[in-house]
């Protein structure tokens, strides 16, 4: 599902994109057609020409911004029995769990997933003396991610040509862009 919605979304900002083309095509003919005496020939499609694109251009990072933030609090929230079950593991056998797979049946009886469109699952990396639970999700067209984040110790680091990290509102997670 992931995979689907990813295309999706990369397909739907492409289109945004070509759309652009359409905006200067758009405004010339407006603009030819405000000097025009006669009002017969008028029609409302150079109008539309460039201000549908415009408008879904804007929508389309107004609504994306809001749904990363939907699908990444849903995420975390989701996250909260699989994180019990490491530090649990972790009471149990004095270290953090080498693998994630190790939890399964005594700690968790399944590994759980994000239950997020676009959100493949959580990725595990046991530190030296802690681990990062990690997951992302597609920004723009496949070519930037934003990479969420959960160190306990809150000792996140961000990987990539950027390096700001972005609070969540939840204790110990965080994230960035990664281009």
């Amino acid at each position: 599902m992931s995979r689907l919605t990813n295309m999706f979304f990369n397909l739907t900002q492409l289109g945004s994109i070509l759309g652009l083309l359409l905006i200067p095509f758009g405004l010339f003919w407006t603009y030819k057609q405000s000097y025009n005496k006669e009002k017969e020939g008028r029609t409302v499609l150079p109008i539309l020409l460039w201000t549908i694109p415009i408008l879904m251009i804007i929508l389309s990072i107004w609504v994306a911004g809001v749904a990363r933030n939907i699908s990444r609090t849903i995420a975390i929230n989701n996250s909260e029995k699989l994180i019990l079950a490491i530090e649990k593991y972790k009471e149990t056998n004095k270290q953090y769990p080498k693998e994630i797979s190790q939890l399964t049946p005594d700690f968790i009886k399944t590994i759980p997933i994000p239950w997020i469109m676009g959100i493949s699952g959580y990725n595990y990396e046991k530190k030296e003396s802690s681990f990062n639970l990690t997951f992302s999700q597609n920004v723009v067209m496949g070519f930037n991610f934003e990479v969420v984040v959960y160190d306990p110790t809150e000792n996140h680091k961000a990987e990539g040509k950027q390096n700001d990290l972005y609070d969540t509102g939840k204790k110990g997670w965080k994230y960035y862009i990664y281009d």
